[in-house]
């Protein structure tokens, strides 16, 4: 089985949907199917053993890191010779509407996926009046594909609610083997508080960009009880850093592999306060390496929340609540750790081995059909 993937975002970028199609590309070389993605221009030519296609064109205006990228016509002669049993369009925007096309030209069975919550980011970055465009595109060509994968039962409704057809919710997971607790690295631990600092870690893992929330993270700095440390960056992370000025919040750029994995592991408290979330891959990340989270109880993390159990959720409405949910772990060992254990033992349970499986079984349900 031959299937070709067509994505507005690949590496080097790295965020939750590179971190899935990653997933998807190991996973598929696993189980021996052939694949090449066409991706935005900064991509690599390769990927493993796969060939990778970049588009060409400049960034997106609107959001600086989607590219307003168009087919070239090596990528397309590519995708032609490769000869395609299943395209699977990831996001279709620019990219995605070639492989829209060809899938249409070349009577290839088309499964599409969404990767964002279309509703937040549309009001954020063009506005309200966006929407009903936005949706009449989405809807031309998701309606196109045999499939269209949601991360979440959040996003399965708002797919339903705007009138996208043949919505299949795509469970997901993490790598339970790589996320996983482990000793504290007491170095790591050092670096983000000093030698002898005795206060707690309030970790953050994501992007540092606006529709993430991490401007609510400012008010819980300069605390006597906790440092609060954020992992990432992102086209917004001069601003990020700005913003936290005249704080003693400390950045520790983009971690990956086993850096990210210690980074977990020496904190103490996990806030992730966006409302953009389809899924959020970070939260669940940080319940396998035992970390509590705080988190608002909206949109896709609400697949992954259970109040009380693995996370304290806050009111995202109310300004204070923040700070006083995380006091809550702060001042309450015996609840911190009742849910540090409730949260890993949660995680454990949601591996990507059984969401990869899933869509290898629609690829071969689709290729059988046709």
């Amino acid at each position: 089985m031959r299937v070709a993937i067509f994505t507005e975002t690949f590496l080097p970028k790295h965020d939750g949907v590179v971190t899935i199609i990653c997933q998807m590309l190991d996973a598929l070389e696993q189980e021996g199917i052939e694949v090449c993605i066409y991706a935005p221009p900064s991509a690599p030519s390769r990927y493993r053993g796969y060939t990778v296609f970049p588009s060409w064109g400049p960034r997106f205006p609107l959001y600086r890191e989607l590219y307003c990228s168009m087919p070239t016509w090596e990528g397309v002669r590519g995708i032609i010779a490769f000869e395609p049993d299943i395209i699977h369009v990831m996001n279709p925007t620019f990219i995605g509407t070639a492989g829209v096309i060809m899938a249409l030209w070349g009577r290839v069975p088309l499964i599409g996926s969404v990767h964002m919550d279309i509703n937040y980011y549309v009001r954020q970055y063009a506005g309200t009046w966006g929407l009903p465009i936005a949706w009449t595109f989405f809807q031309l060509w998701h309606n196109r594909a045999r499939i269209n994968l949601a991360p979440s039962r959040a996003m399965v409704a708002q797919l339903h609610a705007h009138g996208i057809q043949r919505v299949t919710h795509w469970v997901r997971g993490i790598d339970t083997q790589r996320f996983r607790r482990k000793p504290r690295n007491q170095q790591v631990r050092a670096s983000f508080l000093g030698a002898h600092d005795t206060r707690l870690v309030v970790l953050y893992v994501g992007r540092l960009t606006e529709e993430k929330g991490i401007a609510q993270l400012v008010p819980l700095c300069n605390n006597p009880t906790f440092r609060v440390v954020l992992v990432g960056g992102g086209h917004q992370e001069d601003h990020a850093r700005a913003l936290f000025a005249h704080t003693d919040a400390y950045f520790t750029g983009v971690l990956r592999g086993e850096d990210l994995i210690d980074a977990y592991t020496a904190a103490d408290i996990f806030v992730f306060p966006s409302q953009s979330e389809s899924f959020g891959l970070a939260p669940l990340e940080a319940m396998a390496c035992g970390l509590p989270v705080v988190a608002p109880f909206v949109g896709g993390l609400q697949d992954t929340l259970v109040p009380d159990h693995n996370c304290l959720v806050y009111d995202p409405e109310r300004p204070d609540s923040l700070r006083e949910t995380v006091l809550r772990l702060v001042e309450d060992t015996a609840l911190r750790t009742a849910i540090s254990e409730h949260a890993a033992a949660y995680a454990a349970t949601r591996s990507n081995t059984a969401s990869m499986q899933q869509l290898i079984s629609l690829y071969r349900q689709l290729a059988h059909e046709h």
